[in-house]
């Protein structure tokens, strides 16, 4: 998992200039199975988000964890939030909200279904919830793969 966000967070670049940018992993590896190129695709997208919406000098928190069985990766943010009876609809196909990214243009509402129809193909799911104080977290979870020496 470490790589995938790792090259994520290469590919953002520039893009993550004016954001204090926090990756906290658990030191231990954590292992998916998953088609790399797809999953740093959805981490792209969510730090893409999470660039778009919260203002530039806030933080960004992307963390992974081991939690029941399961791999959890968040992409945090200190942006705006996302109100809690759009909650529901974000992952909708063409639904991008009331809210305006940061130059003022509204996405066209494929991202994050994207994202979810990716964790499904992967026996996983994306999830999403309120940042305290503020923002929002964005929560994948992968179940856990088991590596053996063979491979």
């Amino acid at each position: 998992m470490d790589d995938m966000i790792a090259e994520a967070v290469r590919h953002m670049g520039r893009r993550l200039d004016g954001f204090t940018l926090d990756i906290r992993n658990p030191g231990s590896l954590l292992f998916v199975q998953a088609d790399a190129r797809l999953i740093v695709q959805v981490i792209i997208n969510l730090l893409d988000n999470a660039v778009k919406y919260a203002p530039a000098g806030t933080g960004i928190v992307i963390g992974s964890r081991e939690e029941g069985g399961n791999v959890m990766v968040s992409v945090a943010d200190e942006g705006p939030g996302i109100p809690e009876d759009q909650k529901p609809h974000v992952f909708d196909l063409f639904w991008s909200g009331n809210n305006l990214s940061g130059d003022s243009r509204r996405g066209l509402g494929l991202g994050l279904a994207l994202c979810q129809s990716i964790m499904k193909a992967h026996g996983g799911r994306i999830s999403v919830r309120d940042n305290e104080p503020r923002g929002t977290v964005f929560e994948l979870t992968f179940p856990k793969a088991e590596v053996s020496l063979d491979e």
